[in-house]
């Protein structure tokens, strides 16, 4: 398991985060501090998981590489 604090701001990152993590093998979810958690492979989910105070993903494979650009 992978795990990376990530933060997304706009619609523009909301879709192309998706985009990622939909063709990523395995689990993709996003979590926050309290353990809610939703599917990172889901647009309504991420689009939900926005307003949290605190946002991580957890992936099955490492897929760092791919989402970088959205990792604090």
């Amino acid at each position: 398991m992978h795990k990376h604090k990530i933060e997304l701001i706009t619609t523009s990152d909301i879709y192309d985060f998706v985009n990622i993590a939909s063709s990523a093998k395995g689990n993709v979810s996003l979590i926050d501090d309290t353990g809610f958690c939703v599917s990172g492979k889901s647009l309504l989910g991420a689009m939900a998981a926005v307003e949290w105070k605190s946002l991580y993903c957890i992936s099955d494979e490492d897929i760092y590489s791919s989402i970088q650009k959205y990792c604090v």
